[in-house]
């Protein structure tokens, strides 16, 4: 058995002896991805301009965190003090994720975006915040955020999914978004060659492209945007612990 598998079943059968030692209120808050960090090669047209890393991680109680954080690489980027995290908190509920909190902050020469979500499932409802905009809306069973796709994509792909369809909160309403299978993909990445498999979403102005393995815990071997204007930022594993 692969070490994230081994350590996948020792974390499942920690959290049912606590179930048994505490039944009361015990609630199986367990993800179907093993905790990682990986950290990628950002690239603009085919150049790196910055270093990228995603962290999966149990948050301490029945949540889990996913945190992403880029910051520039290149001269320019450097100079522009390239700085972006985003974090997402989630549940799981029936194996799927649900997310609770969300937050985006990127510092960037002198333009720099807030966004912040509050997602309140006693009362059913999500309260999004960005720049002048403050939305409320209503909450509906398995909405994430768009950060909280990319553990989405890679829960289902784990559970062996035949569709990819999600309800994601936007600015201000529930957005409906999926992803087609676009086949098995032999990559090579500086991490390593992976055969992955390939989930697709196209859009009017960009086409997003994720490339998963089951090799590494379905971590992302790489992700990709394609403007339709051309311009492409990829990420590209260059390693994970």
């Amino acid at each position: 058995m692969p070490p994230f598998q081994w350590k996948r079943a020792l974390n499942r059968i920690a959290t049912l002896l606590l179930c048994l030692l505490v039944p009361a209120g015990c609630v199986l808050a367990d993800s179907p991805i093993a905790p990682f960090k990986a950290e990628y090669a950002t690239l603009r047209n085919g150049h790196e301009i910055a270093r990228t890393t995603i962290e999966w991680k149990r948050n301490g109680d029945a949540n889990w965190i996913l945190r992403t954080t880029t910051q520039g690489t290149s001269s320019l980027a450097k100079i522009a003090g390239l700085d972006v995290t985003e974090e997402s908190v989630l549940r799981w509920n029936g194996g799927r994720p649900e997310t609770t909190r969300y937050d985006f902050r990127q510092d960037v020469a002198f333009k720099n975006k807030r966004r912040h979500g509050e997602f309140d499932w006693d009362s059913g409802e999500v309260h999004m915040v960005e720049g002048g905009s403050d939305a409320r809306y209503g909450l509906v069973p398995f909405t994430i955020d768009r950060h909280a796709l990319t553990i989405a994509l890679a829960a289902d792909l784990a559970g062996h999914a035949d569709t990819f369809n999600y309800k994601v909160a936007t600015k201000d309403a529930i957005e409906d978004v999926r992803y087609t299978p676009c086949g098995e993909v032999k990559l090579d990445v500086p991490a390593g060659s992976f055969l992955t498999r390939c989930l697709e979403r196209v859009r009017k102005k960009r086409t997003s492209t994720s490339w998963y393995a089951e090799a590494n815990g379905w971590i992302p071997v790489q992700i990709e945007q394609v403007e339709r204007k051309g311009d492409t930022v990829t990420l590209r594993l260059l390693g994970w612990e």
